[in-house]
C-alpha cells in the first residue's frame, strides 16, 4: 500500500474534530494542499473572528471547524453533500455554517480593504519601492483584473466560461499599493466581462465607492 493511499485511509478513519485538528497542527503542507491555506493565516483568522465574536463557538463546533468547513467548500468548490460527508453534519447544519462565516468574511474584507486616504501622506514603503521612481513617480498604486475559479448554476454558466469555454470564471477588478495590500476589489463580472468594461461601469456607478486619485496621482492599469 503506497504513502498516499495510506494517508488517504487514515484521514478517512479519523473524526471531525480529529481532522480539523490535524489540518491546523500539522504539517503546513497538508492544510494548503487541502485548504489553499497556511495554517498560520487559518489560527490568525481564528483568532480575529473570535476575539471580534463574528464567530463563537457553540456547544458541539468551536470557530476552527466552522472556518475550516468554509474553507474546504470554497477551497475546491466542495458541495454540501461531499462537505457532509467529512465533518459528519447534516446539510442543514454545513448550509448554516457555511452562511455565518460567509457574513463573518464581508464584514471582515471591510476591514482588511480598505481605500487610501489621499489627504495624508502616504506610509512607509516596505516593498518596491523603486516602482516609485521613473516612469512610475507620484504613482499611487496599481489596479488590475483577474479570473477567479467560480461555481455557477447550469442555466447561468455562458457569460461566466471566460477565455477559452469549460471552466466558469468571475472577473475580480482589484487595486493595491506599494506594500502589496489591497485597497479596492469589485468582484462578481462575469469571466467574459473586458477589464476596461469592469473599470469604466464601476467608476460610474457612485454606489461602488470607487477611490479616484487626485489629479496629481496615478492608477497603473496593466490590460
Amino acid at each position: 500500500m503506497n504513502r498516499r493511499v495510506r494517508q488517504k485511509l487514515y484521514t478517512s478513519a479519523l473524526t471531525r474534530k480529529q481532522y480539523v485538528h490535524e489540518l491546523i497542527q500539522g504539517p503546513a503542507t497538508n492544510m494548503y494542499n487541502m485548504m489553499r491555506i497556511n495554517p498560520d493565516s487559518v489560527r490568525s483568522l481564528v483568532a480575529h473572528f473570535r476575539d471580534t465574536e463574528l464567530l463563537k463557538d457553540i456547544m458541539h463546533i468551536d470557530v476552527e471547524e466552522k472556518l475550516t468547513i468554509f474553507i474546504y467548500i470554497i477551497a475546491h468548490k466542495m458541495s454540501n453533500r461531499a462537505a457532509n460527508s467529512r465533518f459528519q453534519h447534516s446539510a442543514t447544519t454545513t448550509n448554516k455554517i457555511f452562511h455565518e462565516v460567509l457574513d463573518a468574511m464581508m464584514i471582515f474584507q471591510k476591514e482588511m480593504i480598505v481605500p487610501p486616504k489621499f489627504d495624508q501622506p502616504p506610509g512607509p514603503i516596505m516593498h518596491h519601492k523603486t516602482l516609485r521612481e521613473g516612469p512610475f513617480k507620484g504613482a499611487l498604486g496599481a489596479i488590475d483584473g483577474t479570473l477567479i475559479s467560480a461555481n455557477i448554476a447550469e442555466d447561468d454558466k455562458t457569460p461566466y466560461r471566460g477565455r477559452g469555454g469549460g471552466e466558469c470564471f468571475q472577473n475580480v477588478m482589484a487595486i493595491c499599493d506599494f506594500n502589496m495590500m489591497f485597497t479596492y476589489a469589485v468582484a462578481g463580472w462575469e469571466g467574459v466581462a473586458h477589464d476596461a468594461r469592469v473599470l469604466s461601469e464601476t467608476l460610474v456607478n457612485p454606489a461602488n465607492n470607487f477611490p479616484m486619485p487626485p489629479s496629481r496621482g496615478k492608477l497603473i492599469f496593466s490590460s
